[in-house]
């Protein structure tokens, strides 16, 4: 039995709850990609397509500051507060932290993600949606930039999560 069984639970916690929200990028960015596609290859979508590119970058980066979200509470226990905590968590997420976890996030990635950070704030607040075509393509490019690198990185990070586990599970 392992030492300390909350430790154990914590951490099978956020074994599940990374795996859904890991999904969950993959799923908004397959569907961003998709219609980002059909865009390239027309020049242009239609308004309810443009609003699904939209509805898809603000659930992939809500999806995305979910996973920072709990990895900080339930593994760094740490989690920023203050009116600048959405900036703080990228910058915590981006650093290394050894024998704890790895940086989540590349260095080259934090522009992407704040411009999509942005974005997410601007669809989530406005009361009249306007979108901009040229603005909603730009995110789209920021996500496909980093989708790849983000799903690689939240990989790892699984992978050495379950090891932690295997650890944990064996040492008792």
């Amino acid at each position: 039995m392992v030492r300390d069984p909350h430790v154990l639970v914590r951490l099978r916690r956020l074994q599940a709850e990374v795996l859904v929200d890991a999904n969950a990028l993959r799923e908004r960015q397959r569907e961003t990609h998709e219609l980002a596609a059909r865009w390239d290859a027309s020049g242009q979508l239609d308004r309810p397509e443009l609003f699904l590119v939209a509805v898809n970058l603000h659930g992939w980066y809500t999806a995305f500051e979910t996973v920072l979200e709990r990895i900080a509470r339930l593994l760094d226990q740490s989690m920023p507060s203050g009116p600048s905590w959405h900036v703080e968590l990228l910058e915590q997420m981006r650093v290394d932290i050894p024998g704890l976890r790895p940086a989540l996030i590349a260095p080259e990635a934090l522009g992407p993600l704040h411009e999509l950070r942005k974005f997410r704030h601007f669809f989530r607040n406005a009361y009249v949606l306007e979108m901009d075509p040229a603005k909603v393509r730009a995110r789209a490019r920021d996500l496909e930039a980093i989708a790849a690198d983000v799903a690689n990185r939240l990989a790892q990070f699984e992978r050495d999560l379950a090891a932690a586990v295997a650890e944990l599970v064996g040492s008792g």
